[in-house]
């Protein structure tokens, strides 16, 4: 009888233990995903690099035709690589700023600087039709003309 009594007991307890941790552990993931959506919105809504231009680096980005039919897929490609810190906050960025569709397949260089919107709208524009000596995320042809594309291509994506 007393062991039914104590493993009675001992049933009691492991039950209330758990009851104590389940809010505990209810409310710790509640601040941690918190955490992680100010963190997305906070990327999504501000106007910012991943780095400073002091910092940042470039990287040559090639999109396949069927990563440019998704915004997240190249948002994926574009975290792999450092030049970004969520491949959701980029999808979400592109349904908002209406370049979801207009993605373009091709070879780009981009900066770990460039805000979300400077990229996308670098790969709204094709490069094979970009005329040579003009910026690419402008089509303006630069005020120093003596200068080579390769220059011109690194001037713009350090924001020199």
């Amino acid at each position: 009888m007393d062991n039914k009594i104590e493993r009675t007991g001992i049933i009691e307890t492991v039950i209330g233990l758990i009851m104590d941790a389940v809010p505990i552990i209810c409310a710790v993931l509640i601040v941690i995903w918190a955490g992680r959506a100010y963190t997305e919105g906070y990327g999504l809504f501000v106007q910012k690099g991943l780095d400073t231009p002091g910092e940042a680096h470039s990287e040559l980005v090639t999109i396949s035709e069927e990563q440019a039919s998704s915004a997240l897929e190249v948002g994926e490609v574009l975290e792999n690589l450092n030049l970004i810190s969520s491949k959701y906050a980029f999808a979400v960025k592109a349904r908002l700023s209406g370049y979801r569709h207009s993605i373009v397949p091709g070879t780009y260089t981009l900066s770990s600087d460039m805000t979300m919107e400077q990229m996308l709208e670098k790969l709204s524009v094709d490069p094979a039709s970009v005329p040579a000596g003009e910026n690419q995320s402008t089509g303006e042809v630069p005020a120093d003309s003596g200068q080579t594309n390769t220059e011109t291509e690194n001037k713009d994506v350090w924001g020199q």
